[in-house]
């Protein structure tokens, strides 16, 4: 199975540095995603592993095999765009076939190959129609049967999903993640949706500006964000700008500007009169209990769970997201007043940012 190793990748164009100085491991075996914002690094970093870009330095290994500089058929990797690409005046099988063919195997291997991606697809019985008379979600599994009968086991995945509806996206995921499993691939999966990544990911490798925000395995990256970006970008956070007031151990109070102090357990090097941030996820903050008094101002209900937003004293606004179990048994109504808490050991604590909090998380 392939191991692609990424040792100090940089690549720019123009003025614009696409991937600053990356290294990364991707083991056999695992299914990783790259995750970041739109204009991150992204595609440019797949690409280069593809082979249909060459960094500017840097080198790429792919079974400990350098190819920075080899062709991209020469790397035993395929890569899949979110554009089908699918040729419409050709069957589903001659569309698999058709790079089979170009490559010199004869029919019956080809036969064979094709018929079992499809059987793996689950398109067994598709094999004659054509692609107009497929969904979306069909199609894009012929794409990746297209892939799949190349015998490859390292799998670039370009937004596979992302011109799919909602319903159809949820289908294709799961096939993609029963198909990696089943096959033993490994497989690198490029998107900027965090629901995706974290529900296919053996590890998220999580971009910002071309540059490694954070690694880890999605419980990793969701429980234990190493930054203001990743608390923001992964998930759903409250952000709270304030001051360093006191310092107890790893217990850090942060005042925040309308008085309000909030308190997080922390490993960092604070010290007092610091600038801080503290983030905590919408849905560890606790109503019905606690010292703080929110009016509730606004409720979206959206399913599984419901957004509620109270105003703090002060004017500032927090959203809350409560489980629909717990929605359906409490009456919420706008105007009401609630009580909150925020649990300390729920609260991430961060070095405030050079550029300011709005600067960090603009690129989102």
């Amino acid at each position: 199975m392939p191991r692609v190793v990424l040792e100090k990748v940089s690549k720019k164009f123009e003025r614009v540095a696409a991937l600053e100085n990356i290294s990364l491991t991707f083991e056999d075996g695992d299914y990783s995603c790259i995750l970041g914002p739109t204009g991150s690094g992204k595609t440019t970093l797949l690409k280069v592993i593809a082979g249909l870009v060459e960094p500017d330095s840097g080198d790429v290994y792919i079974d400990d095999k350098r190819v920075t500089e080899a062709p991209p058929e020469k790397r035993g990797a395929v890569y899949m765009h979110q554009q089908y690409a699918l040729f419409p005046h050709l069957t589903v099988s001659q569309n698999i076939s058709f790079g089979l063919t170009s490559r010199g195997l004869d029919k019956d291997t080809i036969k064979k190959k094709v018929s079992d991606a499809l059987e793996i697809v689950k398109l067994s019985e598709w094999g004659d129609a054509y692609p107009r008379e497929l969904s979306g979600g069909m199609q894009q599994r012929v794409a990746l049967a297209r892939c799949l009968a190349t015998g490859v086991r390292l799998l670039l995945l370009d937004e596979p999903l992302g011109a799919l509806d909602a319903r159809l996206r949820l289908e294709v995921r799961g096939e993609l993640a029963r198909i990696a499993k089943e096959l033993n691939l490994t497989v690198i999966h490029v998107t900027h949706d965090q629901a995706e990544a974290m529900s296919l990911a053996d590890r998220l490798i999580l971009l910002k500006d071309g540059r490694v925000v954070q690694t880890g395995s999605p419980e990793e990256v969701y429980f234990n964000p190493n930054s203001v970006f990743s608390a923001y970008f992964v998930g759903e956070s409250v952000f709270f700008e304030g001051v360093v007031t006191k310092i107890d151990g790893r217990l850090v109070s942060i005042e925040l500007r309308n008085g309000m102090t909030v308190e997080a357990l922390s490993s960092d090097n604070f010290s007092q009169g610091e600038l801080a941030v503290a983030a905590v996820r919408c849905e560890d903050i606790i109503v019905g209990e606690g010292p703080l008094m929110g009016l509730l101002k606004e409720v979206n209900f959206l399913g599984g769970f419901s957004k509620l937003t109270f105003e703090l004293p002060g004017g500032l606004k927090i959203p809350v997201n409560i489980p629909l179990s717990k929605f359906i048994k409490t009456d919420f109504r706008i105007g009401m007043g609630f009580q909150l808490a925020i649990p300390r050991e729920k609260v991430h604590v961060f070095k405030y940012p050079y550029m300011g909090l709005a600067k960090e998380i603009e690129a989102v």
